[in-house]
């Protein structure tokens, strides 16, 4: 079976709640988990969805433009990686459509895919999807379907399907869950990647297969970049966003080496054909 592989493109302060003064001095060290990814999936052949942020899109445009002319997926990750629910819909809608244009100026693709920042589509912010599919994308890879200090729809279906709004149809590809007797968990991926055993990350990945159901992989490159700088926030996102980086790239070369992924949209055209027949 053939699993999504999606990246979230942002360096490391870009998902630390710090001074956003702070941020713009921030030594920039996103090529360091980068060159490190590219070369575990190139030694596998495999393609993958990054999620790209609007300003690392200009900052890092030659990146962007290499990851596109590999063959990867190239998809939006949003501007500001500020929570959706602390937005209005005006500004999610501004801050969207301005990174899906930086976006789709430097790679020189079509971008159709979207993530929110810290999976920031909840109960607070389904009005978001009527915003993405009035600019035009056809996919979102947002949505938890667990129990989270920060994220997560519990009850949301953990199939891909569409979502309708007034605006036309979004397909969502909630990440992966596993239920368990009384409590579900995420399957893998990020934290949940570098905290579990891989044994049960492989464990989880064939109870999914075995059920049909492909998964949805994410990772960041700051997490394949075990040296970068410790700095005080939130106790519990510091907790998660340090939590055992040394092992991560072994860990993930493993998991290449066991199962075989795709770009977020090839897995898109299975699961629309399925919902056909």
């Amino acid at each position: 079976m053939l699993h999504a592989f999606t990246v979230d493109v942002e360096d490391w302060f870009d998902g630390v709640p710090i001074d956003p003064l702070e941020k713009a001095g921030s030594e920039r060290r996103l090529g360091i988990g980068m060159g490190v990814l590219r070369e575990l999936l190139d030694d596998r052949s495999t393609k993958a969805t990054f999620f790209v942020l609007g300003p690392v899109a200009k900052e890092q445009s030659a990146l962007i433009r290499a990851l596109a002319s590999d063959g990867h997926e190239i998809g939006c990750h949003g501007w500001s990686h500020d929570l959706l629910y602390s937005m209005t819909p005006e500004r999610f809608r501004r801050e969207t459509e301005d990174a899906k244009k930086a976006i789709e100026d430097v790679s020189g693709t079509r971008v159709s895919a979207y993530r929110a920042a810290y999976f920031s589509i909840t109960e607070r912010s389904l009005w978001a999807f009527d915003v993405l599919a009035e600019l035009g994308f056809e996919c979102d890879s947002s949505v938890f379907p667990v129990r989270n200090w920060r994220y997560g729809i519990p009850d949301f279906d953990t199939a891909p399907g569409p979502v309708y709004t007034p605006s036309g149809s979004v397909f969502e590809f909630p990440l992966s869950v596993v239920d368990y007797p009384g409590r579900r968990l995420p399957a893998t991926g990020g934290a949940y990647f570098r905290i579990y055993p891989y044994a049960l990350t492989r464990l989880h990945l064939r109870r999914l297969e075995k059920e049909g159901r492909p998964v949805v992989f994410y990772i960041h490159p700051w997490e394949l970049d075990p040296g970068h700088p410790r700095v005080a926030f939130h106790w519990k996102a510091r907790l998660t966003h340090y939590w055992n980086l040394g092992p991560t790239a072994g860990k993930l070369e493993r998991l290449l080496s066991e199962f075989s992924f795709q770009p977020l949209g090839g897995v898109m055209v299975h699961e629309l054909e399925r919902h056909r027949t």
